[in-house]
């Protein structure tokens, strides 16, 4: 159990989401995602281990969430979990949104953090449900500086709309780079066979791989705690 840290409280970042188009799914996908989700979870545990220690939990009916801290690499996780579900459901052109809310939390139970309560918890949800046209936003729940927050905001909105458009081999290819992963080894694990270098490069190029990564290590710099 996640507890209050007083009088100097940890810093957090909820992110809150839901899966997009799995109502079309049949029963069979369904427990593919369902399957599919577990996996994620484990995957960014391993990938994240100092920033994410409980499982990703179910939050109402296809939504999920997942407590990180410290919270400076929440955007690169939420790149790790939109590329995996996008890439592994191709066909069926899922994806998720994605809504991240930087504050404080009261608790948070290990075995189900959607049980957590707190101001970050509350904003997350909030911020969720007022996704409409974009599928990311971020919130800072208790930094006056709002300069700061709409600059946080609007680009994972620039970054969303790079994102969002997106082919599941552009998503493949930048997911595997999150692992540090040279472009010949992403080309050897890519997922329907091995591809070639050349290829890989060619996907991160189109996805504008480098810009993105720019703005990954700036929400880094920005959330150092």
């Amino acid at each position: 159990m996640i507890k209050p840290n007083k009088p100097d409280k940890k810093m957090y970042a909820v992110l809150t989401g839901d899966v997009v188009n799995s109502s079309s799914l049949s029963s069979d996908r369904r427990y593919y995602l369902y399957e599919a989700m577990q996996n994620l979870s484990t995957a960014v545990k391993q990938k994240y281990p100092r920033e994410i220690s409980s499982d990703l939990a179910k939050y109402r009916g296809d939504g999920w969430q997942l407590l990180v801290s410290p919270p400076r690499d929440a955007f690169e996780i939420s790149l790790f979990m939109r590329t995996f579900i996008r890439f592994h459901f191709e066909q069926e052109k899922l994806d998720t949104r994605i809504a991240i809310a930087i504050g404080n939390i009261d608790f948070a139970p290990d075995d189900n953090v959607s049980e957590g309560y707190g101001i970050a918890f509350t904003e997350s949800g909030k911020l969720l449900d007022s996704l409409k046209e974009y599928r990311m936003a971020v919130t800072l729940t208790q930094n006056s500086n709002h300069l700061l927050c709409n600059f946080a905001n609007t680009l994972i909105r620039a970054s969303d709309a790079l994102i969002s458009a997106w082919t599941p081999a552009q998503c493949q290819a930048v997911h595997l780079a999150l692992f540090g992963l040279t472009q010949r080894e992403i080309g050897k694990r890519w997922k329907a066979g091995a591809i070639a270098q050349a290829s890989v490069a060619n996907h991160l190029k189109s996805a504008n791989w480098e810009l993105i990564k720019e703005i990954s290590s700036l929400y880094t710099d920005i959330f150092r705690s």
